[in-house]
């Protein structure tokens, strides 16, 4: 077997081992139907975005309580994961503002959705003084090679994020133009949780 064969296989074992915890607990009434998580998730801009904005004299603020380092931007939030590992969401908290050549885009809000096979956020996005609309704002895959699963955490890390239709609009609108050209990712998003009820309803002996 490849090495590359057997990462693959003891990825697939492993979430199929925290689905069959999972599955089981519900079952025995243990855990209820949803995962408690709480964590926090960072977006940084592609090299590609990034050179983009530069030109466009457009800068990456962060709206508290998320925090900015360089071109990466981090939001801590709390969500929830189906015990059978089929779904989650992560409601983030603050936001991020893009502002520059007099205008700036506000997005807050920001919801995480992990299904199978795909990622998404939805968000309030507003164009300076404009009133904020609710958007799907991008998209990401969702995989075993960008996803791991353990009794206690989620992790998903170097998901490349990509812009609905919408958001580019509303980028657009802002600075005359879309920051990524079709099929280029605008973050590569890296997310860590923590499930802060695995086993702690299990009835006592």
């Amino acid at each position: 077997m490849t090495t590359n064969g057997f990462k693959k296989r003891l990825a697939v074992l492993s979430v199929a081992a925290v689905v069959s915890v999972g599955v089981a607990s519900v079952q025995a009434g243990a855990i209820g139907t949803e995962l408690k998580l709480r964590g926090k998730a960072t977006f940084c801009l592609s090299p590609e975005a990034a050179r983009t904005l530069a030109a466009q004299s457009v800068t990456l603020e962060a709206i508290a309580p998320a925090t900015v380092s360089g071109t990466c931007l981090t939001m801590p939030g709390t969500g929830t994961l189906a015990s059978d590992i089929s779904g989650g969401e992560l409601l983030l908290q603050g936001g991020m503002r893009f502002a520059g050549t007099g205008h700036r885009l506000g997005i807050t809000n920001m919801k995480s959705h992990i299904r199978v096979g795909e990622g998404f956020d939805t968000a309030d996005v507003a164009v300076d003084d404009e009133p904020a609309k609710n958007l799907t704002i991008d998209r990401w895959p969702v995989s075993v090679s960008r996803v791991a699963i353990s009794p206690t955490s989620v992790t998903a890390k170097d998901n490349p994020v990509t812009l609905t239709d919408a958001a580019k609009a509303a980028f657009t609108k802002a600075f005359g133009a879309s920051p990524t050209a079709a099929g280029e990712p605008m973050f590569i998003f890296t997310a860590q949780a923590e499930i802060t009820n695995p086993f702690g309803a299990l009835p006592k002996p």
